[in-house]
């Protein structure tokens, strides 16, 4: 059993406002990450997206990744035009760190 390109890479959640979002907006914004650290990761950067969180009551969005720094994950953020408000260091459960 191979391991995922994820497994034991540092995790960081983003986070930021996202006010009036649907479930077709979160799958937009999910796969312009996903393309996003796709394309980091093919140019040597490894980014990898775990999980997309909507909060809709909060009117907050979080998106955990896999990647060698924060500063990847900002990349990756920038790139697919999401106005993250802070990005910090996650640590998950077993379950999930084998991705």
């Amino acid at each position: 059993m191979s391991q995922s390109p994820a497994a034991g890479r540092p995790r960081y959640l983003a986070e930021w406002y996202q006010p009036a979002m649907t479930e077709e907006r979160l799958e937009q914004t999910s796969r312009r990450i996903g393309r996003s650290a796709a394309e980091l990761s093919a140019k040597g950067s490894p980014v990898h997206v775990l999980l997309t969180l909507l909060m809709p009551d909060d009117e907050v969005a979080f998106c955990l990744f896999a990647a060698g720094s924060p500063a990847l994950v900002e990349q990756a953020c920038r790139r697919a035009d999401i106005p993250f408000s802070r990005i910090t260091r996650a640590i998950t459960n077993p379950e999930v760190s084998r991705q």
